[in-house]
């Protein structure tokens, strides 16, 4: 691998032309020598695609296309950057968010020393209580990452990575989830090196009322998520970590609670039991689902506000 291999930036957009120059500025000032920006418009309604016409003017390394292959969503405007990709190297980033100053060339650096894919944590930019703060947990310190942490939650919250386009090969997001990025990711880190960077390589804009929002009211397709986890990953969660293992079922069963699927809450708790009879959020979810619908986004909201204080 060159001194500078080629790194592709995809950047999935749809309707944030407020964000969208901050964030390729932010990329721009990286200054990295061999680098290509694909933004991937979800088609949209703002004024996206004249904003990014005048930077393909004046930057002849940023690419502008229309998801026009896949279903629109997240996912499939994700894949349709990923299909544009030229680079030996990738990174996918938000068009809300923005990079740290030298970020690429950090990571970009232990990539070349031989690892598949970098990760480094990201900071909190929002008006809640954790702002500043790192959106990822479970790593103290740069160093090699085991897939089983991955696998098993062990790692969690927002990370920001940079991988060698060759590890992800013709794989894709699945488009029927809603997000559920980690059932690619648990796939496609499998046997594979790892490295993890302690300091803030993105700045995480958290927009809390479109999350919680969100998950109301795409609550059969979250249910998805947590389904094909299980699917593809739960006879090793099984072995390695059941109580993680559980906890997806807790997921699924409050999901299947929001979208009135009781019997199928009850089902997805009674498996999370047997597989993990002390854990106490089990036994809460299951007095949860006893409970009117419009009560249990309010305990959410609650929970966390006893969580960060």
């Amino acid at each position: 691998m060159s001194k500078y291999p080629k790194l592709s930036i995809v950047v999935p957009t749809y309707n944030r032309e407020n964000y969208l120059r901050e964030c390729i500025d932010s990329i721009i000032r990286q200054g990295y020598p061999n680098l290509e920006i694909i933004i991937t418009d979800d088609n949209s309604k703002d004024n996206t695609e004249n904003i990014c016409k005048e930077y393909m003017k004046k930057f002849p390394y940023i690419i502008y296309v229309k998801n026009t292959k896949y279903p629109q969503g997240p996912n499939g405007n994700k894949n349709n950057g990923l299909d544009h990709c030229t680079g030996e190297l990738i990174g996918i980033f938000d068009d809300d968010d923005t990079m740290v100053n030298d970020a690429l060339n950090i990571m970009v650096h232990k990539l070349i020393e031989g690892y598949d894919i970098v990760m480094g944590n990201c900071k909190i930019v929002s008006n809640r209580w954790d702002n500043g703060r790192f959106s990822g947990s479970g790593l103290s310190h740069s160093g090699i990452v085991k897939w089983q942490d991955y696998l098993c939650g062990r790692i969690s919250g927002e990370y920001w990575s940079i991988f060698k386009k060759e590890i992800l090969g013709d794989k894709r997001f699945d488009t029927d989830l809603y997000g559920g990025e980690g059932t690619l990711w648990r796939g496609v880190l499998k046997g594979k090196n790892i490295y993890y960077i302690h300091k803030a390589v993105r700045n995480y804009r958290i927009n809390e009322e479109s999350v919680t929002h969100n998950m109301i009211n795409k609550a059969d397709r979250a249910i998805v998520n947590y389904e094909r986890d299980i699917e593809y990953y739960g006879r090793e969660m099984k072995r390695y970590c059941p109580c993680y293992l559980a906890s997806i079922y807790k997921g699924a069963a409050y999901f299947s609670k929001l979208s009135s699927q009781t019997k199928k809450a009850f089902l997805y708790i009674s498996k999370g039991v047997r597989l993990c009879p002390k854990s106490k959020n089990l036994y809460i979810m299951f007095v949860v689902i006893f409970l009117p619908k419009r009560v249990v986004p309010f305990l959410s909201k609650l929970r966390v506000h006893f969580k960060k204080t």
